[in-house]
């Protein structure tokens, strides 16, 4: 039976970078609340190398550079582009914005780190695959959930055999940000597209592991609620039933998300995953895991886990493009492996305004 045995060097995304990042400076582009409050906390957490920054607004780029002592700011993209030291680019903006400052990359081609999802839309997002595919521009798309502690620990615990073969991921999430005047509340679609894509990009990762055979999704089924009275003008509730593999039924992989984002009583709020395999059943919250194995029917062991979502996991995925360029090979998360999680959302939108099952072959004409 396989040993259960974790440690945080396992886990932790501050250990996902084994080499000397001072070589790759960081050229932050576009400092707004999420780079100054995730991206750039954690950059200094981990001794990254950021070695400029720009923003159109000159006080948030001034303010920004000498809040994390960066040594060159600018408002001017181009400026920025000229810096010898800018070996990365974190593209830090908006998806309508992407298109443009890519562009302008091309023009002097290095490896970029881009938010999460590619985009919103998935043609959006496919194009913007394919620039940078053609402009010869190595890069990463942001899905940072993947390097949260509990979840990097549940897929180590998972390709290490723990509880079998998975056959079953439930993710359970309830909290509220039905807060009015909000940019997610203003937002169509927010609780799944923005929001929600960080769950059904996980629910890929783990059924990307070994233990699940390596699956991708191939059909979803999506319902949604409004709350009478809500400030979003989207519905804040979710629930999916997700398949990898031939319809009927009969497929080996199947998950379940629910995401009541619009809870409003506080002390009812929680996040759970939860894994079925042939062997066990492990679950976890943002701190913990929880491991129970068919040959051990009365233990369950308990795993307390270090660091946070929130900064710590902005760590992993600047650091796995440093060793994707170091090792001459592709980041975790590339664009096209990002179009699938971006169809994903598409189809949650279609299937949960038109009532049906939703194919990926419907929205990925050419499988990716």
């Amino acid at each position: 039976m396989t040993e259960i045995r974790l440690e945080v060097k396992d886990y932790h995304p501050l250990y996902s970078n084994s080499m000397d990042s001072g070589p790759y400076g960081i050229g932050l582009i576009g400092c707004g609340g999420i780079a100054v409050g995730r991206h750039l906390p954690a950059y200094r957490k981990a001794g990254y190398n950021v070695v400029a920054c720009c923003d159109i607004r000159e006080d948030a780029a001034r303010s920004t550079a000498e809040k994390f002592g960066i040594p060159f700011w600018t408002t001017n993209i181009r400026e920025l582009l000229e810096q010898d030291r800018v070996a990365i680019i974190d593209m830090a903006l908006h998806p309508q914005h992407r298109m443009e400052v890519l562009i302008e990359i091309a023009k002097r081609p290095r490896p970029v780190l881009t938010q999460k999802p590619l985009h919103f839309d998935l043609g959006e997002a496919e194009r913007l695959a394919e620039f940078a595919d053609q402009s010869g521009i190595v890069m990463g798309v942001n899905q940072q959930a993947r390097w949260a502690p509990s979840h990097r620990a549940l897929r180590i615990l998972l390709d290490r055999g723990v509880i079998g073969q998975l056959y079953s991921i439930q993710n359970v999430k309830r909290t509220f940000q039905d807060q009015p005047g909000k940019w997610w509340t203003k937002m169509e679609n927010c609780n799944i597209v923005d929001n929600g894509v960080h769950y059904l990009d996980i629910c890929r990762y783990f059924a990307a592991s070994p233990a699940a055979g390596g699956k991708e999704w191939t059909r979803l089924h999506c319902t949604t609620a409004e709350v009478p009275g809500q400030h979003a003008v989207s519905p804040m509730i979710y629930s999916m039933n997700i398949e990898f593999g031939e319809a009927g039924g009969r497929a080996s992989l199947m998950a379940n998300l629910h995401f009541n984002n619009i809870a409003r009583a506080v002390r009812s709020h929680s996040y759970t995953w939860s894994l079925d395999g042939t062997e066990g059943s492990m679950w976890a919250s943002h701190d913990k895991v929880w491991i129970a194995r068919v040959k051990e029917p009365s233990t369950i062991h308990e795993i307390a886990l270090e660091g946070s979502w929130f900064p710590d996991a902005f760590i992993g995925p600047m650091g796995d493009l440093m060793n994707a360029i170091a090792l001459s090979q592709p980041p975790s998360v590339t664009p096209l492996d990002n179009l699938n999680t971006v169809a994903m959302t598409s189809a949650a939108v279609i299937s949960s305004q038109e009532g049906r099952v939703v194919e990926r072959t419907e929205l990925l004409k050419s499988i990716h």
